[in-house]
């Protein structure tokens, strides 16, 4: 090895010791970035997306309708889930009203002018559950009814001549009741007007409860019957469930002046001459101005003749007294150079020595009781000045 690569090495050697150091004094931090960015990774990778929603065909859920969808593509009806407003209509324009569309609008995303441009788009449209509004654009001959209590007897039966639901025989009781031209599964208890299913001429048909087509209640009693019938009439089902991308965006707001009469703008211009009128005559000059300079400089001794005077007046000559030696001390203390942390004693000390005078003598000047009297006043702070003054000298 030759002396180079010698020396190259020791100083490598401080380098990587001190490597090894911060890394054993970070290990542990090290170690839980690390096990935190696994965790992140693995979430990512194995999370899932937005849940997709109730009833929706791809959710798998008990809430979910993937199971009435895979039953009906396994019969041989073509499943299609548009994502979108625009989606759904393209997709109904090409089947040219030969489809069935299944509308599942809980929220009441979509507004009734929407709402009509399925109107005469698809063979058969089927309404869950459907408002106020949705009825009275696409099926405005059937009418809400109340709800079905759940536990009104524990099932529904057909007893109605429709046969989609009288090959059903019965299904599970709950949801909201309908009435309508044809009204199948009624309320127990009722006059027979109003069930959990409807249906006009027209093709429109209600289900009055999300449970027909449930993942976790499709299997219950007749609801699998039901739901497949009337959603497999057809070689194509749109099932369509809007969400919040669908509102239609608002339109521009009103131009507040579109709003007012139309005498309003001949007033407001006469409004605007009057001001200017007033605003003439009431703003008239009514001299030169006074020009005075500033800032107004007041002499030092006017300002602390002043003070004594209110001193006097006060007859406060033991503040007075105790504002002249603060001043006397400060100034004496930046004369001796003591720095702005001494205390009263070290001055006193410091004054002393200065002026040669004894220490009780300043003591007593300095740190002893004020003079509460005018006239013990006036020999006291001459006493004081001529001190500071021998300080100064010195």
């Amino acid at each position: 090895m030759t002396a180079g690569s010698s020396a190259a090495a020791r100083a490598a050697a401080p380098r990587t010791s001190g490597l090894r150091q911060r890394l054993r004094t970070w290990r542990l931090w090290i170690v839980l970035s690390l096990v935190l960015c696994l965790v992140v990774v693995l979430g990512v990778l194995t999370g899932s997306g937005t849940p997709a929603p109730a009833l929706s065909p791809a959710n798998p859920a008990p809430d979910g309708a993937m199971a009435a969808a895979r039953i009906l593509e396994e019969q041989g009806v073509e499943v299609l889930a548009p994502g979108s407003f625009d989606d759904a209509l393209e997709l109904l324009a090409e089947k040219d009203a030969r489809a069935t569309l299944l509308l599942v609008d809980p929220n009441g995303y979509l507004n009734e002018e929407q709402l009509a441009e399925f109107s005469g788009t698809a063979h058969r449209t089927v309404l869950v559950e459907p408002s106020f509004t949705q009825l009275s654009v696409l099926a405005p001959d059937i009418r809400s009814a109340g709800v079905i209590p759940e536990n009104s007897g524990g099932a529904l039966q057909a007893a109605c001549s429709e046969a989609d639901a009288l090959a059903a025989g019965s299904v599970d009781a709950g949801g909201l009741a309908y009435r309508g031209p044809a009204v199948c599964f009624p309320v127990p208890g009722g006059d027979g007007t109003a069930g959990a299913y409807a249906s006009n001429n027209d093709g429109a048909v209600v289900l009055g409860n999300a449970a027909f087509l449930a993942n976790g209640t499709l299997a219950g009693r007749g609801n699998a019957a039901l739901a497949l019938r009337t959603l497999g009439s057809t070689e194509t089902l749109v099932w369509y469930h809007p969400t919040a991308a669908d509102i239609p965006a608002a339109g521009l707001p009103a131009d507040p002046r579109t709003l007012m009469p139309a005498w309003v703008d001949p007033l407001l211009l006469w409004l605007l001459v009057v001001a200017g009128l007033a605003m003439f005559w009431r703003g008239r000059r009514l001299g030169p101005l006074a020009a005075e300079p500033l800032p107004v400089v007041v002499r030092s001794a006017e300002t602390a003749e002043g003070r004594a005077r209110l001193y006097q007046d006060a007859k406060a000559s033991g503040h007075a007294a105790e504002t002249l030696r603060a001043a006397a001390m400060t100034r004496m203390a930046a004369k001796l150079r003591l720095g702005p942390q001494c205390t009263a004693d070290m001055v006193v000390r410091a004054a002393a020595q200065a002026t040669g005078r004894p220490l009780d003598d300043v003591g007593r000047l300095l740190n002893g009781r004020p003079p509460a009297r005018d006239a013990e006043l006036v020999r006291w702070s001459q006493d004081l000045q001529a001190l500071e003054e021998e300080v100064t000298a010195s």
